[in-house]
């Protein structure tokens, strides 16, 4: 298994390379003026947006790889934004405060799915569609169709723990993902994941708690969507209850390009960071083809299914 991981995080390498070296060529000016693409600001650009799309990946890469589907994380993340706002800008709560009650929001979220999949035994794509409304109806009913301006209370040139803020969001993916890929390798309730997402009544029988791994599995997808949406925030400078619709798809493309098998058992989270990466370029890329706009959204659905066929073509294969 490890060295199918490898071969897969190699391959989505491999994507994100290819990828980067099409649009610099595709986009390579005719003049002596800078490269619209390759320059180290749209570089920054490109990871501190994916960063927020691989934050949740992280979360639904380990959901995925449990066997089960989380589509809650873009409401989840819209409602930990919302509150979070509300505490800092209308009730004037301190900054590091109103992220603590947003993260908590994100965990209660986590937690009802868990509950409601452990406990009242509902399908996850069931259980996580309904926290989904859940958590969307309630932002709105928070803001009331307002917005929250935040940057508004935010000092100028504000660095967080002495760091610039736009390096906040990918320092903040890339920590969550290295320690996230040491626990899922080399600790127990990693491998207690991987085999329940393998085979969950095998491991049962194994004396693995199924149940509480599960629940500690999407209350931790769960807490990731709230970070999501506490980054979302900041970089934005703004709590809406309409922020991260949509995401579910990408950040479930994200996890499964990054080597997730649907069927569970399988997966990386590196590799889902590196799935965000690839359509983190995609998203910014297109937008500088005349006419190639709105392909993103296409292009995404295309790749998810070939490489859901793909995978399960080499299921069939080990069998």
């Amino acid at each position: 298994m490890k060295r199918l991981w490898e071969i897969r995080e190699l391959s989505t390498i491999a994507i994100l390379v290819l990828e980067i070296a099409f649009f610099a060529w595709y986009l390579w000016p005719e003049t002596a003026r800078s490269h619209p693409f390759l320059n180290a600001a749209n570089a920054l650009l490109i990871l501190k947006y994916s960063s927020i799309y691989g934050i949740a990946a992280v979360g639904a890469a380990i959901v995925i790889i449990s066997g089960g589907i989380d589509l809650a994380p873009g409401a989840v993340i819209a409602l930990t934004g919302v509150v979070m706002a509300d505490l800092f800008v209308t009730a004037s709560w301190p900054l590091g405060a109103s992220v603590a009650i947003g993260l908590l929001v994100g965990l209660a979220a986590g937690l009802l799915s868990a509950a409601l999949i452990v406990l009242a035994r509902l399908p996850p794509f069931i259980a996580t569609l309904g926290v989904m409304g859940i958590a969307r109806g309630a932002a709105f009913i928070i803001t009331e169709g307002r917005y929250f301006d935040v940057s508004s209370r935010l000092v100028g040139g504000w660095r967080p723990l002495g760091v610039p803020a736009e390096w906040v969001a990918p320092i903040v993916m890339v920590v969550l993902a290295l320690a996230f890929q040491l626990v899922m390798t080399l600790f127990q309730w990693g491998r207690a994941v991987f085999s329940i997402g393998g085979n969950e009544t095998a491991a049962l029988f194994t004396g693995i708690a199924v149940g509480r791994v599960k629940a500690s599995v999407y209350a931790i997808s769960g807490l990731l969507a709230g970070v999501s949406g506490v980054v979302l925030v900041v970089v934005q400078g703004q709590g809406k209850a309409d922020l991260a619709t949509g995401y579910e798809l990408d950040i479930i493309a994200s996890a499964v390009v990054g080597g997730a098998s649907l069927s569970g058992g399988r997966g990386s989270v590196v590799g889902a960071v590196l799935g965000t990466l690839i359509f983190g370029v995609l998203r910014n890329a297109l937008p500088q083809i005349p006419g190639a706009t709105f392909y993103d959204r296409l292009i995404v659905g295309v790749v998810v299914i070939v490489i859901v066929v793909m995978d399960q073509l080499l299921l069939t294969r080990r069998r």
